[in-house]
């Protein structure tokens, strides 16, 4: 079936990108001034998978407690509601989106890449010193679910991109614009939005491969491009310095950092990514 357009695509599977009715209950506290840490951890609660999923990531090194975090209650106080929110969103993007049929990939190595990405894009907020780095990973853990749904649904001309691009990335999305008219971060925009997800998580989902057209939150989004083009150093094999050779002074420029910086960052990744990656596949 030819689809016109991203929300098109999503729109033939209402049922499987709807929201799990925990997230739209935890939307809902989130959003009343009345809620407290008490009301948040009751709703997470109701959800025992999702709970052990939290409490396994909050004890990650993404988050650093140690072991710490071994209540829903504690969670809350630690981590802080908001960006348990956060978090709570990206676990069950994670499991509703294993779920999707794909005989083109491997979904095991999908969300691994996406691991990889989204430790780097924490490591780089780290580094540009954001306030609650923790975001930029789930910013790079999603930037890329778009790309399943066009698996799932466009099989034939996904397919048809996959060979065209011979294992090229940064190849996909022109590929993708060509043949189908919308990229795999068009779909995820369109999931982000579908989702009610935070306003600068949409964007950097959506605007990630030109970080320069984000209206509202550049910055964000030039971390969750850079993190997706380091990426290429676990999934294609690249040298840093190659890849940080072809990112525009711009793009470099919205995201605070300087080339040896994110140079130095790639160092780091590998000591926190394989322990998150596990995490992420028992989701």
């Amino acid at each position: 079936m030819k689809y016109t357009c991203a929300a098109e695509l999503l729109e033939s599977e209402r049922d499987l990108v709807s929201l799990p009715e925990v997230v739209l209950h935890l939307q809902e506290a989130i959003a009343d001034p009345r809620s407290t840490a008490q009301t948040v951890g009751a709703v997470i609660a109701s959800d025992p998978a999702l709970t052990a999923r939290l409490l396994k990531l909050a004890n990650s090194p993404v988050y650093g407690y140690g072991g710490r975090v071994d209540t829903v209650s504690r969670a809350v106080t630690l981590v802080g509601m908001e960006p348990l929110y956060h978090l709570a969103l990206a676990t069950c993007a994670v499991s509703t989106f294993r779920n999707i049929p794909v005989q083109l990939i491997d979904m095991d190595e999908f969300w691994v890449q996406s691991a990889y990405c989204g430790v780097t894009g924490r490591l780089l907020a780290k580094q540009a010193k954001v306030l609650y780095p923790e975001r930029l990973f789930i910013g790079g853990l999603l930037h890329a679910i778009g790309a399943l749904l066009i698996y799932s649904k466009c099989p034939d001309q996904a397919r048809e991109i996959l060979l065209a691009s011979q294992g090229k990335r940064s190849l996909v999305p022109l590929l993708e614009k060509d043949l189908l008219g919308f990229t795999y971060a068009d779909v995820g925009a369109e999931i982000a939005k579908k989702w009610n997800m935070p306003a600068w998580l949409g964007e950097a989902i959506g605007s990630h491969l030109h970080p320069e057209t984000a209206s509202h939150y550049p910055f964000e989004t030039a971390l969750v491009h850079l993190a997706d083009r380091l990426t290429d150093i676990l999934v294609q094999g690249d040298a840093v310095e190659d890849i940080l050779a072809e990112i525009p002074e711009e793009i470099m420029a919205l995201s605070r950092l300087h080339k040896d910086q994110v140079a130095g960052v790639v160092t780091e990744v590998y000591l926190e990514f394989t322990e998150v990656a596990k995490l992420i596949l028992s989701v």
